[in-house]
């Protein structure tokens, strides 16, 4: 006989055969006992959850410190594989994770457990950091681990503690550092790559008040279309902008003089772009973005 159930891992609805201990979800493929499909809760077996309880905590705090390089990874032709190592290489600390956060009777501390063990790891790390440049750089390195690998990777992985960590671990975070990461699944950051957004012209038009629709950012869209990309120069040079510009507008946002920079980026590069388009003067219209992509590379990724 068939029972309607949950799968504990993924949520979705299954009809379960009340005769068998376990069974494979037929949705994320994962192996789920019948009790716990159907409401139950099974004995805890608790060498298994201190394994798992270690496993977890250690494999966080691991992670937190092979923050090696994270944006520089952030680029068009780097970031969907790094991201594929990062969640194949931590699929058994979610799955620990999981585990104890299913025998858990208040999951909300476990949850709180998790997130004060990332914090703590990063605190300690930045201690070790004498100048206080050296501990936003480092700061900025973890933001990024958080922010474009860590929490995609959660919301990615299909299991009832994803979600709730994910929010938590964020609002602590925050709070924490006094940032301001948000929730992104890697599906939503990998398409930026893809659909060709102008990141820094836009980061300027929106800071100006002028929207993401404006004339400036309309006129710079269908030049990189119909000029830049028409010649091998141009399309490397377009080419070489999204690589670089998601992490540039990223670090421009955390400054508190952000609105000044991007007032500045309009009125020496985007504002002479724009009238050597509207006067036909494409040769210097490239030769001003060329110069735009240069500095910028120069200030904020060496």
């Amino acid at each position: 006989m068939f029972k309607e159930g949950t799968c504990p891992r993924c949520h979705e609805k299954i009809q379960v055969p009340d005769d068998r201990e376990k069974i494979l979800c037929m949705y994320c493929g994962q192996e789920i006992r019948v009790d716990e499909a159907l409401g139950g809760k099974k004995e805890m077996d608790l060498a298994a959850y201190g394994e798992h309880y270690n496993r977890a905590l250690e494999g966080l705090q691991e992670l937190v410190r092979t923050c090696y390089r994270p944006m520089q990874d952030f680029k068009k032709h780097l970031y969907e594989g790094v991201f594929d190592a990062f969640y194949s290489g931590h699929r058994r600390v979610f799955e620990a994770m999981e585990y104890v956060y299913r025998c858990e009777e208040n999951q909300e501390r476990w949850l709180e457990k998790m997130a004060e063990c990332v914090i703590e790891e990063v605190k300690a790390d930045l201690n070790t950091y004498k100048f206080k440049s050296q501990k936003n750089q480092r700061l900025l390195d973890y933001n990024f681990q958080i922010s474009v690998y860590l929490v995609p990777a959660l919301l990615k992985y299909p299991a009832g503690v994803s979600e709730p960590f994910a929010d938590l671990l964020i609002e602590r975070w925050n709070k924490a550092f006094g940032t301001s990461i948000g929730k992104a699944r890697f599906d939503d950051i990998d398409s930026g790559f893809h659909r060709k957004l102008c990141y820094i012209t836009t980061a300027v038009c929106e800071s100006l008040g002028k929207g993401g629709d404006c004339r400036e950012l309309n006129l710079l869209k269908e030049y990189r279309d119909t000029c830049l990309e028409s010649t091998p120069e141009g399309h490397a040079l377009v080419e070489e902008y999204y690589d670089i510009a998601p992490t540039i507008v990223k670090r421009i946002g955390r400054r508190p003089d952000r609105k000044e920079i991007y007032e500045r980026l309009y009125r020496d590069y985007l504002l002479p772009c724009i009238r050597s388009i509207e006067a036909r003067d494409y040769d210097a219209c490239q030769e001003r973005y060329q110069k735009m992509v240069l500095d910028l590379k120069t200030q904020y990724i060496h």
